[in-house]
């Protein structure tokens, strides 16, 4: 039976993938312990800074590691004293010396590429590092973008549904009508004007018709044009990152053509499975204009922390009733082609086809 809200799939998420198992900077040299795709595990810091992350239950009675003590990089079970490597080895036991079968923990992948902590969540032991996601525009650089509003929020709703809701503008006005404003224009969302469909790459671009710039604008870029564009985007690197509300401002020349870039502002995602039916979400800002305001700072990372949780209010009430929906007669409206294209492009991977198709340009 297909798991909602794919037809065919029978899993409710894509294996042997990267995923984000935690920030940077929530790992230090004391265990985390989270449950990533069904898996117990405990992520830790290394002497050297490397990142490890095994199974997180002592083989012997099945201890939570997340308590432990790490000694000279082993981690050491409070219960009886077991000392594992961190490949996940069993190198020592207080008792004896033989080392029972069966006593060592299992192994993860981990590589850490700021602000992210990523885990491949697959089988056999060889990753594969083409399929690690790599969103440039989220590389901060010293002085020039600023990284903020780093937040983990837990979702009792399963991660499919969690991702395509990144992709959906049309509940916008409905669900986020205090938050975000009415954005229901007649004919609905903006049409993407390019989608790009690599194969690790999915990109919905948009760029709005040319308006006059108004007073909070000019605030910030005292020096720009009396018209501008906003440069719009929605991306899925992998199967879980995403730039859902990428907005770049384009200062216009007399004419209404873009001219030149004035900010950029990226509020960006991490969608990873915690079980079928939960999902960690890891949320975050990134700008690249008045990098010393505190207080814009403040406004945009409280108005992102009560988006997020609208939307999680949406997703946690949808959830009881998923195990009787079947999506492949439920209806769709127009405005839900991009959350489909995501939906069949995660299905695909599961079902161990190309996800990728050619770039196509489409009407606005």
């Amino acid at each position: 039976m297909a798991f909602y809200p794919f037809t065919a799939a029978g899993q409710a998420y894509p294996r042997n993938q990267w995923y984000v198992a935690a920030w940077s900077h929530e790992i230090g040299e004391k265990p985390l312990m989270r449950t990533i795709a069904g898996e117990h595990i405990i992520v830790y810091r290394q002497r050297s800074g490397d990142v490890a992350a095994v199974s997180a239950l002592c083989p012997h009675r099945q201890m939570p590691l997340e308590t432990a003590e790490i000694v000279n990089d082993q981690i050491v079970c409070p219960y009886h004293g077991a000392a594992f490597g961190s490949d996940g080895v069993c190198v020592h036991l207080p008792f004896q010396k033989h080392v029972p079968a069966g006593m060592d923990l299992k192994s993860f992948h981990a590589v850490e590429s700021a602000p992210f902590i990523w885990l491949w969540v697959g089988a056999g032991k060889a990753p594969d590092m083409s399929r690690l996601p790599f969103a440039r525009s989220l590389q901060p650089e010293a002085g020039q973008t600023l990284l903020f509003g780093l937040k983990t929020f837990h979702v009792r709703a399963r991660s499919q549904i969690v991702l395509e809701n990144l992709f959906d503008q049309s509940h916008i006005s409905f669900t986020h009508p205090l938050t975000l404003g009415q954005r229901c224009a007649a004919n609905g969302p903006t049409r993407p004007s390019e989608i790009i469909d690599d194969e690790n790459h999915l990109a919905f671009l948009r760029l709005s018709p040319a308006k006059d710039t108004d007073e909070a604008l000019r605030a910030l870029f005292p020096d720009i044009s009396a018209k501008i564009r906003i440069k719009g985007r929605s991306e899925l690197f992998g199967v879980g990152l995403v730039i859902a509300a990428g907005s770049e401002i384009i200062a216009c020349d007399a004419e209404g053509e873009p001219a030149s870039s004035m900010g950029d502002l990226v509020f960006f995602h991490a969608i990873t499975p915690e079980t079928d039916h939960s999902t960690h979400y890891f949320a975050g800002i990134m700008r690249d204009f008045a990098l010393d305001d505190d207080a814009i700072s403040n406004s945009y990372s409280e108005r992102n922390d009560q988006v997020v949780r609208e939307d999680i209010r949406v997703l946690e009430a949808i959830e009881p009733y998923l195990a009787e929906a079947d999506a492949s007669d439920e209806p769709n409206f127009v405005t839900d082609a991009a959350a489909v294209r995501v939906r069949r492009r995660i299905e695909a991977l599961m079902e161990n086809k190309p996800a990728a198709r050619a770039c196509e340009p489409v009407g606005g």
